[in-house]
C-alpha cells in the first residue's frame, strides 16, 4: 500500500477548495491501495468535523496536525505527496509529487510586483514573490491538477505548466421537494482579489428586477460560510444593509441539510464571480470552476450565471441555463424564465442531466486513473 500525505495550505473557511481535497482523500483511501494522511494546522479540524460538514465518510483517512515548517519533512516520508497551495511552495519532497493549483495566475514579473506595491497591495506583492517559487516547483512536479480547462489554459499560457483537469466531485442534492419562487446564490462571504462572489452586484440586480416587477412574489436567498475576521464580517454587514427592505435572506455558516433544502426550494440560481473582469488580463478574478452552480443544477435549479471563467464549461446556454454579460441581460433572462412555466420545467430537467457530467463517479474514475499513471 502506497503512503499518500496531503497538505492543504489554507483552512480559513470550509469552502469549495476544502471540499475538493477532502473528497480527493476520501476517494483514494477507499480504494484500499493508498494509506492517506491529511495534514491540518488547526486543532478544530477533525475527521468528524470534516465528515459532517462535507457529508463524506472519511473512515479510512488519518489526520495529523502539522505546522507549515513541519510539512516538507513529513512529505519526504511519503510515496506520493500532494500539496494544495495558493502561494507557498513546499518543494518536491516525496517520491512522487502532486500539486493542486486552484488559481489561474497571470505572468508574475518584477513590474507586476512593483505595480501591486504602488497600489498598496503589499501583502499580495509579497505572496507573488513566493508564487514564482510555487509555480516553478509545480512545473517540476510529477502531476499538476486543476479544476477546469479555464485554469489549465491560463497556467499553460502564462507559466508553461502542463496540468491535468480534475473537475470537482459534485454531490447530488436532489430531493423530492416542490420548487418555490426563489432565486438562490451560494458561496463564501468575503471580499478579495480572487474569486469575489459579487453579492453586492447581485443584490442590486435583484432590486432592479423588483423595480421591473413591483408586485412579484419572488425572493432572493444567499447561502455561504463567513470567517470571523473583521473584513469578512464587515462585508457581510454591508450586504445586509444593502438588502434591507427587500425579500433577501442570508443563511450564514449553514448546515449541509439547510444547504440541501435551499437548493431544492430554489427555482433559479445566480452566480456573478468574475463579472466585469477581463479574464485575459486577470483570469484569477473569474470563477475557477463553479462548484455551487453544478450543485444547484443537481437539484434542478436553472443556472443564470456570468459568462466568464469555468462557468462556460458547466452551462449549455439556452438549454440547461443561461450565460449573461451585463446586469440588463441577467435581469432580462431571469424575468423571461420566471414568466414561462414550460421553460422552467424543461431547463430544470436539462440542468439535472448536465450535472451528471460532474458527479462523484466521474471524479473518482478520473482521479484513480491519474494516480495509476504515477506508478
Amino acid at each position: 500500500m502506497k503512503s499518500v500525505i496531503i497538505y492543504n495550505a489554507s483552512w480559513h473557511t470550509f469552502g469549495g477548495g476544502e471540499k475538493y481535497i477532502c473528497t480527493f482523500t476520501d476517494v483514494l483511501s477507499k480504494t484500499g491501495n493508498y494509506d492517506t494522511t491529511l495534514l491540518v494546522d488547526k486543532p478544530s479540524i477533525t475527521k468528524d468535523a470534516l465528515s459532517r460538514y462535507f457529508n463524506l465518510s472519511l473512515e479510512r483517512l488519518h489526520i495529523q496536525p502539522a505546522t507549515p515548517r513541519q510539512v516538507p519533512a513529513l512529505l519526504s516520508t511519503a510515496d506520493i505527496g500532494v500539496v494544495v497551495s495558493n502561494f507557498r511552495s513546499f518543494g518536491n519532497r516525496a517520491k512522487k509529487n502532486v500539486y493542486v493549483l486552484q488559481i489561474p495566475y497571470t505572468e508574475i514579473s518584477l513590474q507586476s510586483v512593483s505595480g501591486r506595491v504602488l497600489r498598496g497591495q503589499i501583502k499580495e506583492a509579497g505572496k507573488d514573490i513566493f508564487r514564482r517559487s510555487l509555480l516553478s516547483t509545480a512545473r517540476d512536479a510529477d502531476l499538476v491538477l486543476v479544476y477546469s480547462e479555464f485554469v489549465k489554459h491560463a497556467l499553460h499560457r502564462s507559466h508553461g505548466i502542463n496540468a491535468q483537469v480534475l473537475h470537482p466531485a459534485i454531490d447530488d442534492f436532489a430531493q423530492d421537494a416542490s420548487k418555490e419562487n426563489i432565486i438562490l446564490s451560494v458561496g463564501r462571504f468575503f471580499r478579495g482579489l480572487y474569486n469575489d462572489k459579487r453579492y453586492d452586484f447581485l443584490i442590486e440586480a435583484f432590486k432592479k428586477l423588483r423595480q421591473q416587477l413591483p408586485h412579484t412574489s419572488w425572493m432572493y436567498h444567499v447561502v455561504g460560510s463567513c470567517g470571523l475576521d473583521e473584513a469578512s464580517l464587515k462585508y457581510l454587514e454591508e450586504l445586509r444593509d444593502a438588502a434591507k427592505g427587500h425579500p433577501i435572506y442570508f443563511h450564514v455558516n449553514s448546515s449541509y441539510e439547510e444547504l440541501r433544502r435551499c437548493y431544492n426550494q430554489a427555482t433559479i440560481f445566480w452566480h456573478a464571480a468574475g463579472y466585469g473582469v477581463d479574464e485575459e488580463v486577470h483570469p484569477e478574478r473569474a470563477e475557477h470552476f463553479g462548484m455551487s452552480t453544478v450543485e444547484a443544477m443537481s437539484a434542478g435549479c436553472i443556472p443564470i450565471v456570468v459568462n466568464a471563467g469555468g462557468q462556460k464549461e458547466i452551462v449549455s446556454h439556452g438549454k440547461s441555463g443561461y450565460l449573461w454579460s451585463t446586469l440588463e441581460d441577467l435581469v432580462g433572462r431571469t424575468i423571461e424564465t420566471m414568466a414561462d412555466p414550460e421553460r422552467i420545467r424543461t431547463m430544470s430537467q436539462q440542468a439535472r442531466e448536465q450535472f451528471h457530467n460532474f458527479d462523484h463517479q466521474h471524479f473518482a474514475d478520473r482521479l484513480i486513473s491519474l494516480f495509476h499513471q504515477l506508478e
